[in-house]
């Protein structure tokens, strides 16, 4: 049921014989200034209208809106204020269409959407955005070419040339959709995506792509599945892996699958079958089962577990530990061994008792 209210405004009937075209125009009602209501059987208000200019034809079909103001309704509370300059109201209600200098507003979370074309169906819950659009919120911003909102679930779907970002810490998310649940504070990304981390001088620190993502903008994580690839600028590495959890603003990751860590400028490699990375405090912790290969130096360390001090160079391997170099040709065994794999200087300890040392300069 719609109801209308507001002060009706006629064309003249003039005396000569009107055109079928003038008929028609003779019988629209007009109102200025005028409320429109819709209410569902329980006689509860599901959207309420208010336009400076209405147009309100004969067969019913077509509300014509100008300077549009509107809220949906759920439960007597309103969880959607939207205006816009030009409107039309189809299909007794249940389609509204609005267009040019649009606001969609969501008191319930403080979200904000800016675009220039919608339809909206309040009876689906739903709010169609069909072009460009801006979306806000406290900390967090999107963009995009198209987009969805369920306001029933408080959630905004968007494609095409999505780019989504933080201010503190400053993050970049890019893809090709994006799904933003606002009410949990959660972004998805359900294809391709890469982040990108900023530092306080707005200088790139990290890159990071995978197949998949989950941001939880709260707790400032992002969880990666499959063909993840972290590129950091300093220290300068990469790192592999097909599930990641990472926190952005302290930059830690961890995964418990397969993981390879490449330090790119020493050409240094380490795998494990799970690990940490910790690139605020340059430190790297590798478990059950770790390789590490000195592409340049030729030599090979496994082990069950190992810390890497990044910026010392330095690594901690113990359990079953086996070192072996190419050049003089030499292979220690033991349960602990510490050194610098860049420069092959690893000292062994079997048993707690007997160490061996091997230092090669080159």
């Amino acid at each position: 049921m719609i109801t209308i209210v507001g002060c009706r405004s006629t064309t003249p009937i003039p005396k000569q014989q009107p055109t079928s075209r003038e008929s028609r125009l003779d019988t629209q009602l007009v109102l200025n200034n005028a409320i429109l209501e819709q209410s569902n059987k329980q006689e509860n208000t599901v959207w309420k209208i208010k336009a400076d200019n209405v147009v309100y034809s004969e067969d019913k079909e077509v509300t014509t809106l100008n300077k549009v103001v509107g809220n949906l309704w759920q439960d007597e509370t309103i969880i959607l204020k939207i205006s816009a300059k030009t409107g039309e109201i189809r299909d007794n209600g249940n389609i509204i269409l609005l267009n040019q200098d649009i606001v969609a507003s969501d008191p319930r979370n403080n979200s904000v959407i800016n675009t220039d074309a919608v339809e909206w169906r309040p009876q689906e819950n739903l709010l169609l955005i069909k072009e460009q659009l801006i979306g806000t919120h406290p900390n967090f911003k999107v963009t995009a070419q198209s987009g969805k909102y369920f306001t029933n679930i408080e959630q905004l779907e968007i494609e095409g040339d999505v780019v989504a970002t933080t201010n503190q810490p400053s993050l970049q998310l890019n893809s090709d959709r994006l799904e933003w649940n606002i009410a949990r504070n959660e972004v998805n990304s359900p294809g391709a995506v890469e982040l990108i981390r900023y530092n306080e001088e707005q200088v790139i620190t990290d890159k990071l792509v995978s197949d998949r993502a989950q941001v939880n903008l709260t707790n400032q994580t992002a969880i990666l599945n499959k063909n993840i690839e972290l590129i950091t600028i300093a220290p300068p590495l990469q790192v592999a892996s097909d599930f990641f959890s990472w926190n952005y603003q302290q930059r830690i990751g961890t995964t418990d699958q397969p993981i390879q860590i490449l330090d790119r400028d020493r050409q240094i490699s380490l795998t494990g079958n799970k690990g940490e990375i910790n690139l605020q405090q340059q430190l790297a912790k590798l478990e059950d089962g770790v390789k590490g290969i000195n592409q340049q130096e030729a030599s090979e360390l496994y082990a069950r577990q190992l810390i890497w001090k990044i910026e010392e160079e330095e690594v901690e391997a113990t359990g079953n530990v086996i070192y072996e170099q190419a050049d003089p040709q030499a292979r220690l065994t033991g349960e602990k061994a510490v050194g610098t794999l860049s420069d092959n200087n690893i000292t062994v300890t079997s048993d707690g008792k007997k160490q061996v040392t091997t230092v090669i300069d080159n």
